[in-house]
């Protein structure tokens, strides 16, 4: 069982972003369900192995844990939102979803083959990403995937959407460089990364994958040299053979 969430920010625009979206909880899921992100997710999915072990951050309806499962993968989303996780079991009936804060992720190391991040991470400060892409990277199997999702820009601030209640909600935007930049001080290597254009703004995409992390003096030997072990093995064993 997960431990009790507490919202790690102290930053009042953070806190009061999580009330507002605990105020327009269902109505916000009932519009973003069946909003499907095929391109992305189709991308996302053709990187991983059947039957998949995927983490939705900021999991919001419950939208995309829906798409994976109906893929075949064992999809669990987290909101810091405690109504939007309410909404989203209402939805995906057989979903798992867990009210969680993306900065102190309550799952072991490499439990995750992938993870799915989109309009997420923009709403944490900026000085706050690289802790919560570490965390990511921590509970990623070596080599797994991880798919970033958010606005571009610079800066961060306030903003008001029609589309999502028209309450005001913080955003950190970024730039396409500073977020690759971001991804590799993490420790991923970024595998595709692009900028495309909605109704409302500029969005980024990045697909990065976590670099394996090579542990100094448990490398294997060189079979060569394994070989040449053996062979001393056997000239001893003649040797001892002529004596007797």
């Amino acid at each position: 069982m997960a431990k009790k969430t507490v919202i790690k920010s102290t930053d009042q625009r953070v806190i009061d972003t999580i009330k507002n979206y605990d105020k327009i909880a269902k109505p916000y899921a009932e519009y973003t369900f069946e909003r499907i992100l095929q391109y992305q997710l189709t991308q996302f999915t053709s990187f991983l192995p059947k039957k998949a072990k995927i983490l939705d951050i900021g999991s919001g309806s419950g939208r995309d844990v829906h798409y994976l499962m109906e893929e075949g993968h064992e999809a669990v989303g987290i909101d810091l939102s405690k109504n939007l996780v309410k909404e989203a079991k209402k939805l995906v009936k057989k979903g798992n979803f867990i009210h969680m804060d993306m900065l102190d992720l309550d799952f072991q190391n490499e439990s995750f083959d992938g993870i799915w991040c989109h309009a997420t991470l923009c709403h944490i400060l900026k000085e706050d990403a690289l802790k919560a892409l570490k965390e990511m990277n921590r509970v990623l199997k070596s080599g797994g995937i991880v798919y970033i999702g958010l606005r571009e820009g610079t800066g961060e601030k306030m903003v008001r959407y029609l589309k999502s209640g028209n309450l005001p909600k913080f955003f950190a935007f970024y730039t396409q460089t500073e977020l690759e930049q971001l991804m590799e001080e993490a420790g991923f290597e970024v595998l595709n990364s692009y900028s495309e254009r909605d109704d409302q703004s500029a969005w980024i995409n990045i697909f990065a994958k976590k670099i394996p992390v090579k542990i100094e003096g448990l490398e294997e030997k060189p079979k060569k040299k394994k070989a040449a072990k053996k062979k001393k093995k056997k000239k001893a064993v003649k040797k001892r053979k002529k004596k007797k």
